[in-house]
């Protein structure tokens, strides 16, 4: 009987535990950017704060930060802007050598239409992300930043003038030497979301030539071009673009790209005569010197 008795006891205590621990378990289902999200409706922010105070943890969570979580959680679900500002403000204060408290906030004051504190936040989180120390994130925090501000900059879109539909015509130089190449047509537009070009070029007769799709990359500050043969099954080349305006309506683009496994460099030069006017040129340089040779001139005509 007394070893019955005790054995109640341990199933007993035994329930007792268990329940405790689903009991601490549900709680901490609960994150603490909710709990802290919840305190702001039932007490107000400075008890919610006084709750961070007390739970937050030593180690910096990157985005999973309880402040960060919450500043975004009042800013798009409450549009509650003035209470999700003092939050990152907060992030920042508490956190002032991280990166990402700085593009929060960029995100906040973009909210508020204060563009230029805003790019001042997102290049502050750009040169902090230099200090992170695994690759992967660094780079992914830096082209976060980076793109925000590529953006508000207009970086992207550097290319502007070069849309519509157009028609070409060409000579080639072979030695210095002229060669007539048929006419042919460009339609360039952009893809949706107006980040991306898209180049559809044809031959004379409307056959089919090839397309590029040229982007920007907010991390490398270069435009990148994929070249895809529209008849030839060479799968997709790649360019990389560094763009620089000359003044006057002239830009000069340096192209590097590998053709048969060997690293290869182009220059054009681009000429806007006016709306509807461009002449293009094509250099490559010249073997056994420093000069560049002109293989290729074009003159772009807008279509009617």
């Amino acid at each position: 009987m007394k070893k019955e008795i005790i054995f109640r006891k341990l199933i007993s205590l035994v329930i007792i535990l268990c329940g405790g621990l689903v009991f601490a378990q549900e709680e901490n289902k609960t994150s603490l950017d909710e709990k802290l999200y919840q305190e702001i409706k039932s007490n107000g922010l400075e008890e919610a704060m006084k709750m961070y105070e007390k739970h937050k943890t030593v180690a910096y969570e990157g985005l999973q930060e309880p402040l960060n979580l919450l500043g975004y959680k009042l800013m798009m679900e409450n549009k509650d802007l003035e209470t999700a500002e003092i939050v990152f403000k907060a992030q920042i204060e508490e956190y002032p050598e991280q990166a990402n408290p700085y593009d929060s906030y960029g995100d906040l004051l973009l909210e508020k239409g204060e563009k230029e504190k805003a790019k001042k936040h997102f290049k502050k989180a750009a040169e902090l992300a230099e200090n992170i120390q695994d690759e992967a994130e660094r780079n992914e925090m830096k082209q976060a930043s980076l793109s925000k501000l590529a953006r508000l900059e207009n970086k992207h879109r550097k290319l502007d003038f070069l849309t519509g539909d157009w028609e070409i015509t060409q000579t080639g130089y072979r030695d210095g030497q002229p060669v007539d190449i048929p006419k042919s047509t460009q339609s360039i537009s952009y893809l949706p979301g107006e980040s991306v070009l898209r180049v559809t070029h044809t031959k004379e007769g409307n056959t089919a030539c090839c397309e590029r799709i040229v982007a920007y990359d907010a991390l490398d500050d270069t435009y990148e071009m994929a070249y895809i043969s529209a008849v030839n099954p060479n799968g997709i080349q790649v360019s990389d673009i560094h763009i620089k305006e000359k003044g006057n309506g002239e830009y000069e683009f340096i192209e590097d790209y590998t053709q048969n496994g060997e690293q290869k460099q182009a220059k054009h030069i681009i000429s806007k005569k006016d709306q509807d006017h461009i002449e293009w040129q094509v250099l490559i340089p010249k073997e056994g010197s420093q000069n560049w040779e002109l293989v290729n001139k074009m003159e772009f005509k807008r279509k009617a």
